[in-house]
């Protein structure tokens, strides 16, 4: 730490004088789009010297402004709803889940479609629910059990913000051809008032990412009333992909365990080629046990949280979400005893 003081002294005492500390009314925005180096810890623009985990060099990664209240991560509301609505969708019968954990919540229609046009088959499976009583819609993707999907690396575009993972985008219009298009109109129409939880585990959270970014760029639901929650997610599309998503969603975080491998792949590949996760990253750097402390990001996809651990990432973290074994939890009901 005294260290770190010394060199914070000397970064500003060069930046003083040599001119280039930041102007009072400098910002992260104004900073980066000069193509300079913004710190966040200083404050400042174009210092000599910045911490790796504090420098910002793309929009997507400069500090967040606060956030009404009522958009706020949760950790109590996912520990006890979003887990549940995401963790069901590992079931071929999801209700047996909400039986079981949210029993007023009631499966509209199950979508079970292959999601690939070439051979072999790529299963994917998503729901619909209503709860009458939440007055909520909730619609979540199951994460895919092939690898086929890591080796595709053309992207597609999307609408007018940029594009997306070609095998995202397009399991996510399969199923989308496969009766989620009509449900998903009809359970608008009646019930326009309530909130939409779309949320995914694993590669379906990527396509919950997609799911969400369609109905708000299709005009079928309002983005602030969405909330997306997704676990362990890939990253899903570009850079003006990721900017889009953070300028349009104000409830949207990614929760990642530790040191879960999946969030970091596919990898970011360099100029002219990167994708990028879209905010706001919740990192739990432990075993998620109940009052677990979690990091909220303030960037999307820069080096920080659990980007930190560089190569020490784990498939092990993957599967183990808030104490949950996520694909055997879901997919036994979501039982109440349940042994770790």
């Amino acid at each position: 730490m005294e260290n770190y003081n010394i060199l914070l002294f000397f970064s500003l005492f060069a930046s003083v004088s040599t001119g280039v500390i930041a102007k009072t009314d400098e910002n992260c925005l104004n900073c980066v789009s000069r193509g300079k180096e913004w710190c966040s810890s200083m404050k400042s623009c174009d210092v000599l010297w910045c911490p790796s985990e504090h420098s910002v060099f793309n929009k997507i990664n400069c500090p967040q402004e606060e956030r009404d209240s009522k958009f706020e991560y949760d950790d109590d509301f996912v520990r006890k709803k979003v887990l549940i609505t995401t963790a069901a969708v590992n079931s071929d019968e999801p209700q047996f889940c909400f039986d079981n954990q949210m029993p007023t919540m009631r499966v509209f229609n199950t979508y079970d479609v292959n999601c690939s046009s070439l051979p072999p088959a790529v299963p994917c499976f998503a729901y619909t629910a209503v709860d009458t009583t939440q007055k909520v819609i909730a619609l979540s993707f199951r994460g895919t059990q092939n690898n086929l999907q890591l080796a595709e690396d053309s992207q597609r575009k999307f609408s007018t913000h940029g594009a997306i993972f070609s095998f995202f985008y397009d399991a996510f219009f399969f199923i989308w051809d496969g009766g989620l298009h009509v449900d998903i109109l009809s359970l608008q129409k009646t019930y326009s008032d309530y909130e939409l939880w779309i949320n995914g585990h694993s590669l379906g959270g990527a396509l919950a990412s997609v799911a969400a970014s369609h109905l708000v760029d299709q005009r079928i639901f309002r983005a602030e009333n969405i909330k997306l929650v997704t676990m362990g997610q890939p990253r899903t599309g570009d850079y003006d992909y990721a900017l889009w998503h953070d300028q349009t969603f104000p409830y949207s975080f990614r929760i990642v365990h530790n040191r879960d491998i999946v969030p970091h792949i596919p990898p970011q590949l360099g100029p002219g080629y990167s994708l990028f996760h879209h905010r706001t990253e919740i990192w739990y750097p432990n075993d998620m046990e109940m009052g677990a402390p979690f990091q909220k990001c303030e960037s999307s996809d820069g080096y920080y949280c659990s980007a930190t651990l560089d190569f020490n990432l784990s498939p092990e973290d993957h599967g183990f979400y808030f104490v949950k074994e996520m694909p055997a939890w879901g997919g036994a009901g979501c039982p109440t005893l349940w042994l770790k």
